[in-house]
């Protein structure tokens, strides 16, 4: 694994519009496959956010945003991809970060395997986030997880503090012109180039 601290719940247990930017530049990390430094993250709120899957109440699908902070929510996206969210908030309260993108980090063989892809082709194994999902290996089985060394899935802190940039989320039908995207300017490994971009104060 590589060298950080890992981020106990109490780290999730704020908005998630102050967890996101905080995530920029910290590493998720799958005992047993990888992973990477977090380069674009999406919050999703509890309140005035047509976006956020919670935003009329609970469901079976949704089941998990409820849950404590540091609890892994994933759904399919189209019937097809995994998409990876880290639920924020007191228990109780729906909200959640979405995994975006990730840039590679050592090893990157299990990774690309469970993409299907060929060593010269790491740029495109994270940069999106149903690539996420898929490269790390994670179904709906991990709906409901908990963060942490025992389900093996991490976030680690080794004390990089990169500048953040915030622009409009992508990919949404209501909500898209919140800026609740947030990015490590310059990465190659973005789902998308920033649009409408601004330092983060």
């Amino acid at each position: 694994m590589i060298s950080g601290r890992v981020l106990d719940p109490s780290f999730f247990a704020r908005p998630a519009d102050s967890v996101a930017p905080d995530l920029i530049g910290k590493i998720l990390w799958r005992e047993g496959v990888g992973g990477g430094r977090l380069v674009e993250v999406e919050a999703y709120l509890p309140e005035g956010d047509p976006a956020c899957h919670a935003h009329r109440g609970m469901t079976p699908r949704n089941r998990a945003m409820f849950g404590a902070p540091g609890t892994v929510y994933v759904y399919l996206s189209y019937g097809l991809h995994v998409l990876l969210n880290l639920v924020c908030e007191p228990e109780g309260v729906a909200a959640a970060v979405l995994v975006r993108a990730v840039e590679p980090l050592g090893d990157v063989s299990m990774l690309l395997a469970n993409r299907g892809l060929g060593p010269r082709e790491v740029r495109a194994v994270t940069t999106g986030p149903g690539r996420v999902g898929q490269a790390f290996g994670l179904d709906l089985t991990w709906n409901h997880a908990v963060l942490g060394t025992e389900s093996g899935l991490v976030v680690l802190d080794d004390g990089w503090a990169p500048r953040v940039e915030v622009t409009g989320r992508i990919g949404v039908g209501s909500g898209g012109d919140l800026a609740l995207r947030y990015i490590l300017p310059g990465s190659t490994y973005l789902s998308r180039p920033p649009r409408r971009g601004a330092p983060l104060a």
